[in-house]
């Protein structure tokens, strides 16, 4: 995986100068003896008040000292982790002021979907022309939520010696560490199609196997004895070899339901999308199908309703990782895109909860397809499903708990046979 270089971040940083609970009671104790002094006819305590006083004061000057110009460069490797994996953060702090940096405590801003021990002691540094105005460090990230993560700021808090002020500071700037959707181990199927007169069948190609169409033909002097075919041999009567005959490659589509409707979702007060179970789900399921098929020696389009996602994973094309970083980011989409929609023969529809309309439309858009087998939410109403068996569509419902290769199984026509 391709990591970015290091990018750098230079400006006068963010930053506020908070009293300590010791510096407040130093506050305090300077406002109690200067109210006592004329009370109690104590001119002394005029003097507390003052010492007190010049005190947070020069711990404010203290802390305000250092710090003011530094450089925060950030880098991660790698920079697109697998949810659970890990990655690395190394920062590189410079200071650009010509004078010296005090001892501080950092912490590297972490949003929610990553976690790491992102804090420590940031030693003092020498001013810019010194040769210790650089300090490196890193830490351990690990991406538990997939989607484009902001880490950062840096946060630096320097405390005087006394422990009544410190300032804190704010630098450079948030830096992207990308987490995948997580995928799940397909085994392979043999889907059921539908034929003309409505009754099913298993799908001419395989999904998940992938090997050579084998047929067989009779036994010609120079054959391999290891390449006769015994089955065809006793049904025939007469000696019989395998000929492998090359398979063109196969193709299909994975086409992933973003509609805010369908998924259950709606925008909050912050204007960002509600989390959504099942939205996660065929995100979830969607990276699954499509890296089961890719193994699996098949030319893959991958495509939202919308227009967020759309790879042609092939030779030449996009790769399956592109496909996973379009995953990795993307959101519910509430206006569709159909016109780019591609008519595969076979398509794998990963759909929320469907009205009967939301169906209809979905029948239309892959009316291209000739065998498709659908991921379909519980919940959704009856008239919705008949749309969909009208048109003859293989459809599985799941639940948000659910395990997406033991659904995956369901649409096995080898199975389905067997069972019946």
């Amino acid at each position: 995986m391709a990591t970015d270089g290091p990018t750098g971040r230079l400006r006068r940083a963010a930053s506020s100068v908070i009293l300590t609970r010791r510096g407040i009671g130093f506050l305090v104790g300077a406002v109690v003896s200067f109210a006592l002094a004329p009370l109690l006819s104590l001119p002394a305590m005029l003097y507390v008040t003052g010492l007190l006083l010049a005190m947070v004061i020069l711990s404010t000057a203290f802390v305000l000292v250092g710090h003011s110009r530094v450089r925060i460069e950030r880098s991660f490797a790698p920079q697109v982790v697998q949810p659970g994996a890990q990655s690395r953060a190394s920062v590189r702090v410079t200071n650009l002021s010509v004078l010296p940096c005090l001892e501080a405590r950092w912490e590297d801003h972490l949003p929610h979907g990553i976690s790491g021990e992102s804090s420590g002691i940031l030693p003092a540094l020498g001013g810019s022309r010194s040769g210790e105005s650089r300090i490196s460090f890193s830490y351990a990230l690990q991406g538990l939520r997939r989607g484009l993560h902001a880490v950062g700021p840096l946060q630096v808090d320097v405390q005087d010696p006394f422990g009544l002020v410190f300032r804190r500071h704010r630098f450079g700037a948030a830096e992207p560490l990308t987490v995948l959707p997580r995928r799940v181990d397909l085994p392979p199927i043999s889907p059921r199609g539908s034929s003309e007169d409505g009754a099913t069948r298993p799908a001419p190609q395989h999904v998940g196997v992938g090997d050579d169409d084998i047929i067989a033909r009779t036994y010609l002097p120079g054959d391999a004895l290891k390449r006769i075919h015994w089955k065809a041999t006793a049904h025939r009567a007469e000696l019989m070899v395998r000929q492998e005959e090359q398979q063109v490659t196969p193709r299909a589509a994975v086409h992933l339901d973003c509609e805010p409707r369908s998924q259950g979702t709606a925008r909050d007060r912050k204007d960002l999308w509600e989390y959504s179970a099942s939205f996660e789900w065929c995100v979830v399921a969607a990276a699954s199908i499509s890296a089961h098929l890719v193994r699996a020696g098949y030319v893959v389009t991958l495509q939202s309703n919308g227009r967020s996602v759309d790879r042609l994973v092939a030779e030449g094309q996009d790769t399956l990782e592109d496909a996973m970083v379009d995953l990795a980011v993307v959101e519910p989409e509430q206006h569709d895109h159909d016109a780019r929609v591609e008519a595969e023969r076979t398509a794998f529809a990963v759909l929320g909860r469907l009205s009967a309309e939301r169906a209809r439309h979905w029948v239309a858009a892959l009316g291209g397809s000739s065998s498709i087998l659908a991921f379909v939410a519980t919940g959704t109403p009856g008239e919705a499903l008949d749309v969909l068996d009208g048109a003859r569509w293989n459809v599985v419902q799941y639940r948000p708990q659910d395990d997406v290769a033991d659904l995956w199984a369901q649409f096995d026509g080898v199975r389905a046979d067997a069972a019946s």
